[in-house]
């Protein structure tokens, strides 16, 4: 029996006409141009019709295109108006009518904008070893149309080979195997490979001066390399977590798992590029206890990335499934205590998101429709949580975990490679526990529920862990302490945590802690000087909160070395309670560092409104550096300034449209 869901939709989030054509391969030519910030050069797209048709509509935002070719022959090309959100349809007209089944050639020479909204263009002063420029895209969920005339939908699976050169100096990686590099004059040039089916999201490029640590057959490390040594070290267990996968759910199909430590403006935990997971550097921590994102990146090898939802409406189908995938591997390395406590924690997480918007929020509701909305603008916890514990309601249905992960392993062996629907994934799995004896019962189930109806879930959980009871005992040790008891404390209280222990321990603190609690809980706890993000995250809020002067030196050099928004957004928001000057001074100190969404949407949370005045320039590298003409004449400040240098005259800004970003972001 299939339960009865919202009928399947169209791709609200892409112009392309995809239900005529569909792109099956991409061959990517690209030059990647410091100076003028773009990247100039050539796609090839080869072309399936799926039905009759004369015209073949792509998606683009902020691209000029220089010529169009169908099959060899000049094509005309027109464009559409222009959105906000989804940018730019493009409707090549062919010179024939393509047939259905027939495949053509489509070759665009073209060149992005500065305003490309997939990349994020650093300075040298914003990388870690300060010395050389530095890119790097990030193109979920619909920025791939920015950096590449394509069919920028997530049912949209295609295979790709590139060819990108780049500044000697610096070396460019990609997505996808690397095949070659060569220096040829002034460039690096390398060339990839990517031979399974990614969607347009998974499309990634970052250039930069990094080197190669390899960790295991698979496995390599990149970094600059002032950091490469830390980032290898905490991240060597990565192997670990693909045979753990492997061992769940199937061979693991993408060849290499490489990792890149981008600098410390990367506003994100992590992001799975196929072949090149990017990674945030505050994961480092010397002792490997922030690795769970790492586990969860590794797990979207399978979930997310080998299956994959049809539309951004089913975001709960990559971050549901990978939340649990990761959570048992976790359990499966380091005891089943940690499935539950990490669980506990993500509930948390997600009742103190919903109470936040409103348990009727259209964001709330696992499965939104996003008809004229920006994806990144429905992104927070949900899918990620909500998410996870819908695929334990699934579990707990079956009533029996060996069985479910029989099916989990079925699952995606039987949609691997390819794009699915809720109904898909649904009618799976209940036909597979509905025949062959395996007769469960589904009549009580509600899944219109889970799928449509905001707030908490339908059906609350139930997850428990004893490591969670340490925790809430020191918490509570706490509240007495803040009420006058004299009880001792000692470094024996957290001796031998793990981090998830600690961060629980923190984040239960609710009540009002007086200074002299604060100063004798760093003398015994060293939360100051915390080598984790989290920890010291938590422990900075905390004293905020509680207005402690102790935390100012750390709380400063915290947010001059940290741009991911999971940090940077909150500590800000919680200062500006406490001393809004303060935040704002701080904040003025160190937007040039963080990359430009986050220097945007912190600006908001400050409620800065930044003046139409004539910027000053970045800071010059020193003469004779060999980067020292780009960062002369051109510079894209991180409050959103392009200033351009003509020679002496004055510099000239502008002001360029940042894209949208989540609220919040958990990883």
């Amino acid at each position: 029996m299939m339960p009865v869901l919202r009928q399947t939709r169209g791709d609200p989030s892409t112009y392309s006409n995809i239900d005529e054509v569909v792109v099956k391969h991409m061959s990517l030519d690209w030059n990647v141009d410091f100076l003028l910030q773009e990247v100039q050069g050539s796609v090839v797209l080869t072309v399936e019709a799926l039905k009759d048709t004369d015209k073949i509509v792509l998606d683009s935002r902020d691209i000029t295109i220089h010529g169009v070719e169908v099959g060899g022959t000049s094509a005309a090309h027109t464009a559409g108006e222009t959105s906000i959100v989804f940018g730019t349809p493009i409707t090549i007209h062919t010179p024939t009518t393509l047939t259905a089944g027939s495949e053509v050639t489509v070759t665009i020479t073209y060149k992005t904008s500065p305003n490309c909204t997939a990349l994020a263009w650093l300075s040298p002063s914003q990388t870690h070893d300060g010395k050389y420029p530095y890119v790097f895209s990030q193109c979920q969920a619909i920025h791939a149309r920015s950096l590449v005339p394509c069919m920028d939908a997530a049912s949209v699976r295609f295979t790709y080979d590139a060819k990108v050169a780049v500044p000697k100096e610096l070396r460019g990686l990609m997505s996808a195997l690397l095949q070659t590099t060569e220096v040829i004059g002034d460039h690096c040039v390398s060339t990839f490979d990517q031979p399974v089916p990614i969607a347009s999201n998974l499309l990634a490029l970052l250039v930069g001066h990094v080197v190669r640590r390899e960790v295991s057959d698979r496995v390599a490390i990149w970094a600059e390399p002032g950091i490469i040594d830390k980032a290898a070290f905490d991240f060597s267990d990565t192997e670990k977590f693909v045979v753990a996968c492997e061992e769940l759910v199937g061979p693991y199909e993408w060849t290499r798992y490489d990792i890149v430590c981008l600098p410390g403006s990367f506003p994100l935990g992590g992001m799975e590029n196929p072949c090149l997971t990017f990674a945030s550097p505050t994961l480092l921590t010397g002792d490997k206890s922030l690795t769970d994102v790492i586990c969860h990146e590794v797990a979207h090898s399978w979930t997310g990335n080998l299956v994959s939802p049809k539309t951004w409406e089913d975001f709960y189908m990559n971050e549901g499934f990978t939340m649990f995938l990761q959570r048992k591997v976790m359990a499966k390395l380091y005891g089943n205590e940690h499935f539950g406590f990490d669980a506990i924690l993500g509930w948390d997480e997600l009742q103190e998101y919903i109470s936040s918007q409103g348990d009727d929020h259209a964001y709330t509701v696992m499965r939104p429709e996003l008809d004229g909305v920006d994806p990144d603008d429905a992104y927070s916890v949900v899918p990620y949580e909500k998410g996870f514990i819908f695929v334990c309601y699934l579990e707990s249905l079956v009533g029996d975990k060996a069985a479910f992960e029989k099916w989990l392993y079925k699952y995606i062996q039987t949609f691997r490679r390819q794009a699915i629907t809720t109904d898909d994934m649904l009618g799976h799995y209940v036909t597979y526990f509905t025949t062959e004896g395996r007769n469960v019962d589904f009549s009580q189930a509600d899944f219109r529920a889970w799928f449509d109806e905001p707030g908490l879930p339908p059906v609350p959980p139930n997850f428990r862990s004893k490591l969670i009871d340490d925790s809430l005992e020191l918490t509570e040790k706490w509240r007495r302490i803040a009420e006058g008891s004299q009880e001792e404390v000692s470094p024996a209280d957290i001796d031998g945590w793990m981090c998830l222990q600690i961060c629980c321990f923190l984040n239960r603190i609710d009540f009002d802690l007086p200074v002299e609690a604060l100063t004798l809980m760093d003398k015994h706890y060293k939360l100051n000087s915390s080598n984790n993000s989290e920890v010291l995250f938590l422990w900075l809020t905390l004293c905020i909160k509680n207005k402690w002067s102790g935390h100012e030196g750390v709380l400063r050099s915290f947010l001059k070395r940290v741009g991911r928004m999971r940090f940077t957004r909150p500590l800000y928001c919680e200062l500006k309670e406490v001393d809004e000057a303060e935040a704002v001074a701080i904040f003025q100190e160190n937007k040039d560092r963080y990359h430009n969404i986050c220097s945007k949407m912190v600006a908001k949370d400050l409620d800065i409104e930044e003046p139409e005045t004539e910027p000053e320039p970045e800071p010059e590298p020193e003469p004779g550096h060999k980067f020292h003409k780009i960062y002369k004449r051109v510079s894209l400040r991180r409050d959103g300034e392009w200033v351009q240098h003509d020679g002496g005259s004055k510099p000239r800004a502008r002001r360029l449209p940042m894209s949208k970003s989540a609220e919040i972001l958990v990883r």
